[in-house]
């Protein structure tokens, strides 16, 4: 079965096509870079040139996913500064535009299955509550910029009637792993930069990269019509884990800033993917 994947050569995305590969699918990877996929991807999967954000994708993306029955859109551009003037442009497109786009083509070229990937960050706050995929999304004014097109994203996934297109929703934790921002922290440590916010009591929710890859192939076989599904390891406080990352690498204890504001506490359950996907998490949260 031909499969078209947005986001071939991001973190998720080079962890999963060697998945789909040996799951006997024919891939065929949307890259901005056809010579940069070409290093990065066995000879038999098909690379074509995709820029999702050109202005003219509109008029070739039917083209493109032409003869696909699955279309995988794990495309994201998450800024390494969230704070910087029109940061979240790019990633708000991905999730509002190309998606749109992307439903669209869907149909007009006869895919059967998308799968899309979401975030566990778009939940509210729920401090020691278990968050489960039944649970809303945040509408506060202050994480519109995140959770906004996230909310935009899943309502026009959802709006499509569950037997025109076999759609799952996978609601990822923040990934860790190698490429990750998990890099970033470990750096910071070394150089006694990180700094737990509040009292590090908020809870976290992470999926190694790999765990996240193998969750993707589950759903395609597994998850039902109009799905969702929280992609996470065990929630861990956050205190815990930077005390952890710190005592890997020999690092003194981050200190608390108890006077900045404290983040939401996402608590969320993975036990429906584990139910229904037949999956389960089976890489570390912390480097060996």
């Amino acid at each position: 079965m031909k499969l078209a994947i947005a986001g071939s050569t991001g973190v998720l995305g080079r962890a999963v096509i060697p998945l789909l590969v040996q799951q006997g699918y024919d891939v065929r990877a949307l890259a901005r870079s056809v010579a940069k996929a070409k290093k990065l991807f066995p000879q038999n999967v098909e690379i074509v040139e995709c820029d999702l954000l050109s202005p003219k994708i509109d008029q070739t993306i039917e083209s493109l996913l032409d003869g696909c029955k699955v279309v995988l859109h794990i495309a994201t551009a998450i800024p390494h500064d969230s704070s910087a003037p029109h940061a979240w442009d790019a990633n708000t497109r991905l999730r509002t535009d190309v998606v749109s786009m992307l439903l669209k083509a869907s149909a007009q070229v006869g895919a059967k299955q998308y799968i899309q990937q979401s975030i566990t960050m778009a939940y509210p706050d729920c401090g020691e509550d278990w968050i489960t995929e039944e649970a809303p999304l945040d509408t506060s004014p202050e994480r519109a910029t995140v959770c906004g097109p996230v909310i935009a994203m899943e309502s026009m996934i959802q709006n499509i009637p569950t037997n025109t297109l076999h759609w799952c929703i996978l609601r990822g934790g923040s990934f860790v792993g190698r490429d990750t921002f998990q890099d970033r922290a470990i750096e910071n440590l070394r150089a006694g930069k990180e700094i737990v916010p509040c009292d590090g009591e908020n809870f976290i929710s992470l999926i190694h990269v790999n765990d996240m890859a193998t969750a993707t192939v589950a759903a395609l076989k597994y998850a039902p019509s109009g799905s969702i599904f929280n992609i996470v390891d065990e929630p861990l406080r956050q205190y815990e884990y930077s005390d952890r990352l710190a005592a890997l690498i020999g690092a003194a204890k981050p200190p608390r800033d108890e006077n900045s504001k404290c983040p939401p506490s996402w608590r969320c359950s993975n036990q429906h993917a584990k139910s229904i996907l037949n999956w389960t998490p089976t890489h570390d949260i912390i480097p060996k």
